[in-house]
């Protein structure tokens, strides 16, 4: 009697257990498995150079976007987020175990290295230890929290296990970003009741460049005018900008055009002042001693730098200097705080071959 008393309790305790067992994990609370200890912030936000990452969207005509790497330099990154409203410049930090958005700036549609503006953002997007639960406050004061580090996400590019990152916003609105080892962001997915939009990654194209429109001006040889053709700049992340517009003001397409920089003149710095929207751009000595133009040749010279620098940054003054001093030739002299200024007047376009 003993012994079938003692089955009996047995048999009990066995269903219990396999009971309880059945039945982990059906709750509210996830469980998921830790992420292999070594994995850091790094690993799921790589700043990955000369690549675009190009993203679908879904729910509304802004959600699309492609970003790319502008300028990398350690532990600090310059991305451009490009979608079909405006193009926007971002600066990140990893820092003391923190990925932070340092630095913010839209409808930016030129290249400029802003690594070392001091920003006036603290926007923390990853922050260690990358485990469930972690969480911390967003500049607005909303929560930001780590809700899942294998979370199943679908994308155009194929389907992810990703770190997932939940934005607690007002009226039960939320924002989830998606993070993938060795890749970086792979969707941004706003909810609000019943509207969804969705940024989902749908191609990584490597070894690629930023095109960048530029309208070039030239003085032509054959009457004292100066003229414009479009053109393309191919951009590769820490590229120089200075360089790459030099080269196309000192070789035109043409034997018609006059080159408008000296071949061995060089442009030191680029720096739009943004309180006076002035660009300004100082150059090399031989800007002046390497060129020996009349006065009106010079002219058409000074407009066509001025015009494809202008705009190119999209500003209608252009302060030149040569060695941090004012331009001064035999022929114009430039005081601080005067500025050449973008002429359009009677100039035209160049189509079709140019022979």
């Amino acid at each position: 009697m003993k012994k079938r008393v003692m089955l009996v309790i047995m048999l009990i305790l066995i269903i219990a257990m396999v009971g309880c067992k059945a039945t982990m994990g059906t709750g509210e609370e996830k469980l998921e498995e830790p992420l292999d200890e070594n994995l850091t912030i790094s690993d799921y936000y790589p700043f990955v150079e000369n690549t675009i990452y190009d993203y679908a969207g879904v729910g509304n005509e802004y959600a699309e976007q492609k970003t790319y790497f502008e300028f990398v330099d350690g532990n600090k990154a310059q991305i451009k987020v490009m979608n079909p409203g405006t193009h926007v410049v971002k600066v990140l930090e990893h820092k003391d175990g923190i990925l932070r958005e340092v630095y913010y700036e839209g409808e930016f549609y030129h290249v400029e290295n802003m690594l070392d503006i001091n920003g006036e953002t603290n926007n923390i997007l990853l922050k260690e230890p990358l485990e469930v639960g972690n969480s911390w406050t967003t500049p607005e004061g909303y929560t930001r929290s780590i809700t899942s580090i294998k979370e199943d996400i679908k994308t155009p590019l194929k389907n992810f296990k990703a770190l997932e990152v939940t934005t607690e916003l007002e009226n039960g609105k939320t924002q989830k970003q998606y993070y993938v080892k060795d890749i970086g962001l792979v969707a941004n997915v706003y909810e609000d009741n019943d509207i969804k939009v969705e940024t989902l990654l749908q191609a990584i194209k490597k070894e690629e460049y930023l095109e960048l429109d530029i309208d070039v001006f030239y003085p032509l040889y054959s009457d004292i005018e100066t003229v414009y053709l479009k053109d393309k700049l191919n951009f590769y992340t820490n590229q120089s900008i200075e360089k790459l517009l030099e080269d196309v003001m000192k070789n035109p397409p043409s034997g018609k055009f006059v080159p408008v920089l000296p071949e061995t003149a060089v442009i030191n710095s680029i720096k739009l002042d943004k309180n006076s929207w002035t660009l300004r751009v100082d150059f090399s000595e031989e800007l002046i001693s390497k060129s020996n133009f009349g006065s009106a040749l010079e002219t058409e010279v000074l407009k066509s730098i001025v015009n494809t620098l202008g705009k190119f940054y999209d500003v209608e003054n252009v302060f030149i200097t040569v060695e941090d001093k004012p331009y001064e030739s035999g022929h114009y002299l430039l005081r601080e705080g005067e500025s050449f200024k973008v002429n359009m007047e009677n100039i035209e376009e160049v189509k079709g071959p140019l022979i």
